[in-house]
């Protein structure tokens, strides 16, 4: 199948945490691009093509299985691909706009079976934030959902340090998006969270023109000062202010400095490839030291709690 002119939907991509949401309103802002909270369409239509394999190496997914009752692989996909669109291009009519961008934070784990469905009939939008700060980021989300979503459990199962955890799910969720952009160059698109929430308006024209669509003055400004009367699932901190700033930014160098310094072999050659300054261990501290700090921090705790 020959690739759409111009594909009517896009898809947003990007690690939970790193801004998503945050592109998803943007684009919304557009006059003709409707993008609805979190549908979980993809995901779901992702899963539907999930197989186990016995030991033999045989298929024993829906794909095989429809295979052996005549129904081709090709006609399932496409309308597995229709069943998704039709709801974004209702979604999408219903706000009088011809185009739809759709964002589910979890898309991201289910990437190759989403570019599977999807093929070259969409433009895929991805955003890549600073992996420690989605790391803390992470954590603090965990914490206040009291639950590990399921794609992030299963990095948490594998590494008990829950920063780690989400390091490692940063690094291949974020390899797979580059490997799709390097794929797929002409319908896919990078951005990185920091250049977005610096310069809101040059990195949404580069979007949009990459899109087909033309710039809009004070898109950065009227994104954020929608009159929330359509919510859904989403970031919950995308709604807490009506401008975009960088406060978040850089916030991973609250982390003890041992914890960085075992963190920056994991990640240092993907954060040279993504624009990024590597990270630069400091000398080891001695089990004194270490010791001495952690008195230090009982002190200051024992101070607050004689204080109140």
């Amino acid at each position: 199948m020959s690739p759409a002119r111009n594909p009517r939907g896009m898809l947003v991509l990007g690690h939970p945490r790193s801004g998503t949401t945050l592109l998803r309103r943007l684009l919304g802002a557009h006059p003709a691009i409707a993008a609805p909270p979190e549908t979980h369409l993809f995901g779901a239509c992702a899963r539907f093509l999930d197989a186990d394999t016995t030991a033999d190496g045989v298929d024993m997914g829906v794909l095989a299985g429809l295979s052996f009752t005549g129904f081709e692989e090709s006609m399932v996909l496409e309308e597995l691909r229709d069943f998704a669109f039709s709801y974004l291009d209702r979604y999408a009519q219903r706000h009088h706009k011809p185009r739809w961008a759709d964002k589910t934070a979890f898309d991201i784990f289910h990437l190759q079976n989403i570019e599977t469905i999807c093929a070259d009939e969409v433009y895929y939008i991805g955003i890549i934030r600073h992996p420690l700060d989605v790391a803390v980021s992470c954590k603090e989300f965990c914490d206040a959902a009291g639950t590990y979503p399921a794609p992030l459990h299963a990095y948490v199962r594998r590494y008990p340090q829950p920063i780690e955890a989400f390091i490692h799910s940063w690094v291949d969720t974020t390899t797979s998006l580059m490997q799709l952009g390097e794929r797929r160059p002409e319908r896919s698109l990078i951005c990185r969270y920091e250049d977005l929430v610096v310069e809101p308006d040059a990195v949404m024209g580069s979007i949009l023109e990459f899109v087909g669509e033309k710039p809009v003055d004070g898109l950065a400004v009227n994104a954020l000062a929608d009159d929330m009367t359509e919510l859904g699932f989403s970031d919950h901190k995308s709604y807490q202010t009506d401008r975009i700033h960088a406060d978040s930014l850089a916030r991973w160098r609250s982390l003890p400095r041992p914890q960085i310094d075992r963190l920056a072999p994991l990640v240092n050659d993907l954060l040279e490839k993504c624009g990024y300054d590597t990270i630069v261990p400091g000398a080891p501290l001695s089990a004194e030291v270490l010791r001495d700090r952690y008195l230090a921090s009982l002190a200051v705790h024992a101070r607050k709690r004689d204080s109140k």
